[in-house]
């Protein structure tokens, strides 16, 4: 074989035949090992080759430190958070406030989940991240209770127990 690179097609093109070339798990290589394809043309076996392969599949990028622990708590906050607010809102909704109380204490709910998100959003996003997956946790779970109850209450049977 002559020292000048193969003018013919590289990998990934209708002509190569690969039984011609030989991959050593990193580049295809000439069967005699004097040139090796780096993605685009042949290179001598002496050219710098990069460190990381096209074919290579791609590292990982690396979290920062409390990355999962601003999701967690992302996460579990939304779920206490709301049940303390239930719980206080179930005992404030009893006593008997007045209509503009009532009203704002119904909003209430909205208001600081809202105000939550855009907080998170702005300040840590994995906190973020963490809540959006409680509420879609929530919501998958509330659009299954409401499938239940169609099928229990519309079925023909007896209705709810």
């Amino acid at each position: 074989m002559s020292d000048e690179p193969p003018s013919g097609p590289g990998p990934g093109s209708d002509d190569f035949d690969p039984k011609q070339h030989v991959w050593d798990g990193r580049e295809w290589w000439t069967a005699d090992h004097k040139f090796w394809w780096d993605g685009t043309r042949w290179q001598p076996q002496d050219a710098p080759r990069p460190e990381t392969s096209p074919m290579a599949p791609v590292s990982k990028k690396r979290r920062p430190p409390g990355y999962w622990r601003d999701f967690w708590l992302g996460f579990l906050g939304v779920i206490v958070g709301n049940i303390l607010l239930a719980i206080i809102l179930n005992s404030v909704s009893s006593a008997n406030l007045g209509e503009p109380v009532t009203g704002i204490v119904l909003a209430a709910p909205w208001v600081l989940n809202l105000a939550a998100l855009i907080i998170a959003a702005i300040v840590r996003v994995p906190i973020l991240l963490g809540m959006l997956l409680a509420y879609g946790i929530a919501f998958g779970l509330a659009i299954l209770a409401g499938i239940f109850l169609l099928v229990l209450c519309y079925s023909g049977g007896g209705g709810v127990p």
